[in-house]
């Protein structure tokens, strides 16, 4: 018999990280999306603040202790891109921190990039013109599929993290809900997924 798969989606950024997860900090089931505002701090402190609402996330309190009986399952990550002008150095740092816990810890990582994120959310990768997938978008197709379960923030951030954590589950077997759209399985199947030991204790 298949237990309940802990996931956590991330969508990191420096301005606002969204944070998406199936449980509480201390592992009793709990669907819930926040978003966690950066903006306009030195890096340093915002690399702070994301690492440790990361940890808590996958069930980690202060000195690497577990909060409740067990961790996170695996941690589905939206993927970053560059800027010649190295603007986006201080999301890299931020990212880089983040997986170096993650690594450090054992827990298995997903990497989803952008435009796979818009897919599985909206049903659409469309790039230009009048079916762009905007934000916005993403944002509507987001609450319209997973409103009815959880309070999401309109934020594009908290919307991406709870498509992450959605995307996760239904890679396991556990879908959160139907996708309105036929594009789910060639999603699912385009990402390199780890294998889990989810069965029930």
């Amino acid at each position: 018999m298949m237990r309940p798969l802990r996931v956590v989606g991330l969508d990191l950024s420096t301005a606002a990280t969204g944070i998406a997860s199936t449980h509480a900090s201390t592992g009793e089931p709990q669907l819930w999306t926040q978003v966690i505002d950066t903006s306009k701090r030195p890096l340093r402190v915002q690399t702070d603040i994301i690492d440790m609402a990361v940890r808590r996330a996958c069930g980690y309190g202060s000195g690497n202790r577990l909060i409740g009986a067990a961790r996170v399952d695996v941690v589905v990550l939206e993927g970053t891109f560059s800027r010649k002008s190295g603007s986006d150095y201080p999301l890299h740092h931020v990212r880089a921190n983040v997986l170096q816990w993650l690594w450090r810890m054992g827990i298995p990582v997903v990497d989803v990039s952008p435009a796979t994120v818009k897919v599985w959310a909206t049903g659409s990768g469309a790039t230009r013109g009048v079916n762009k997938v905007t934000k916005n978008k993403v944002i509507e197709a987001t609450i319209a599929t997973y409103g009815h379960l959880l309070n999401i923030p309109r934020d594009d951030n908290a919307c991406d993290a709870t498509a992450l954590m959605s995307l996760g589950l239904a890679a396991y077997g556990q879908p959160l809900a139907p996708m309105p759209h036929g594009r789910a399985a060639e999603v699912i199947d385009g990402i390199c997924w780890p294998t889990l030991a989810l069965e029930a204790a």
